[in-house]
């Protein structure tokens, strides 16, 4: 406990309040991009500052800088695409400097300055606008509609700060699901929803969001059509971790095509779990063993799912119908470091982020959906977490 208390540990009396204030721009300058949308890939590169474009159909990595102060780390982590609107949407995490942790994510969830969700343009990455969320901004989404964006925060600082403290409600290490107009990008409404709130998706008729509950080893079900955002909480299994210190850690959420079903990836459960939204419950029988970190998958078809997973790093293909590993693949440092997140664009191609050493570049890999073999490689920025596509 002491170990995870002192990577967290911090001023909590130090936090300034998020400004409600939109600030407009330009307030970066961007870059002329020779690739167009239709056939690149944006990547955030949280420890460089940067988004990487990369030509799908080619080898042209353009990578931009998004500074917008120079004196900070902006550590853009996860984002969101408006094509028609030409817009992306990306969370800037302003994290501690690293130091010698092992643990490769030790400043992840660990900032104590406040958030922002950045606007920019599609066509060169200029900012464009900018606005304040909470501390530790974890997943970027736009609803279906496209008319707002839904920001977690994976606060485990707040979550630890509270711990230490003892003998306070487990409420009080509640972080928030930010809801920001996608137009206008004013905060709309923002709801404690759970302990470091990580992952979260939306029905297509944007009236519910799931979010994985790392702290507290739930899934939270948001109400988005109904005032004040209800929330109930589903523990992910008969034996969670206290408040703060997981069992399970869920790190994301992913729908099934269908919607009837929410697969939950676990870092310290190393496995995947499925929530059945008809019963309202997670089907023990249908959890998968991994014996490694679950990170961020995707569907490539109505049951089978691609599941980045660390330690060890490599790439499972399992049948969610059968609940089974169908295929693995290890993936050596040269290839692969730390596989992060798998991605599948509308022209059913498979890309997988690799987040790298964290101190050199990183790399996107598009993957072959059935044999799991590499089929292209892009070198793109230090410590790349997240990709969206400008299909």
């Amino acid at each position: 406990m002491l170990g995870v208390l002192s990577a967290f540990a911090g001023c909590s009396s130090c936090k300034k309040s998020p400004s409600e204030t939109v600030q407009t721009g330009p307030l970066t300058p961007g870059a002329t991009i020779p690739t167009p949308p239709q056939r690149a890939a944006y990547v955030t590169n949280n420890g460089s500052d940067s988004i990487s474009v990369i030509d799908r159909d080619g080898d042209t990595v353009m990578t931009v800088p998004i500074d917008l102060d120079p004196d900070a780390r902006e550590a853009p982590h996860h984002l969101a695409i408006d094509v028609a609107q030409k817009a992306v949407f990306v969370a800037l995490a302003f994290p501690p400097e690293p130091g010698k942790k092992k643990d490769p994510h030790a400043s992840h969830g660990g900032a104590s300055e406040v958030g922002r969700l950045v606007r920019l343009d599609l066509d060169s990455l200029s900012a464009t606008a900018a606005v304040d969320v909470d501390e530790n901004p974890g997943d970027v989404i736009l609803t279906h509609d496209r008319s707002r964006v839904l920001v977690t925060h994976f606060d485990m600082k707040r979550a630890m700060d509270v711990a230490a403290r003892g003998a306070a409600s487990p409420a009080t290490m509640f972080a928030h699901l930010v809801v920001i107009d996608a137009r206008t990008m004013k905060r709309v409404a923002s709801r404690a929803v759970c302990t470091a709130p990580h992952g979260v998706v939306t029905t297509r008729d944007d009236r519910t969001a799931f979010v994985a509950c790392y702290g507290s080893d739930e899934l939270a079900i948001v109400d988005l059509a109904t005032d004040g955002f209800p929330v109930s909480r589903i523990p992910l299994g008969s034996a969670p971790g206290v408040p703060g210190v997981p069992r399970y850690g869920p790190y994301s959420a992913t729908l099934s095509p269908d919607e009837k079903l929410v697969v939950v990836a676990d870092l310290e459960g190393q496995d995947i779990r499925i929530f059945d939204r008809a019963s309202k419950r997670f089907v023990a029988d249908r959890t998968v063993p991994l014996a490694a970190k679950a990170f961020m998958p995707a569907f490539v078809d109505a049951r089978t799912l691609l599941v980045p997973t660390q330690a060890p790093d490599g790439l499972a293909r399992v049948d969610i119908e059968g609940a089974r590993v169908t295929a693995r693949r290890p993936l050596t440092k040269t290839e692969c470091t730390l596989p992060h997140v798998v991605k599948v664009a509308k022209d059913g191609r498979a890309y997988l982020v690799c987040e790298g050493s964290h101190t050199q570049p990183g790399s996107v890999l598009e993957i072959d959906k059935d044999s799991l073999a590499t089929k292209k490689r892009w070198n793109v920025g230090v410590y790349p977490d997240g990709i969206e596509f400008g299909e």
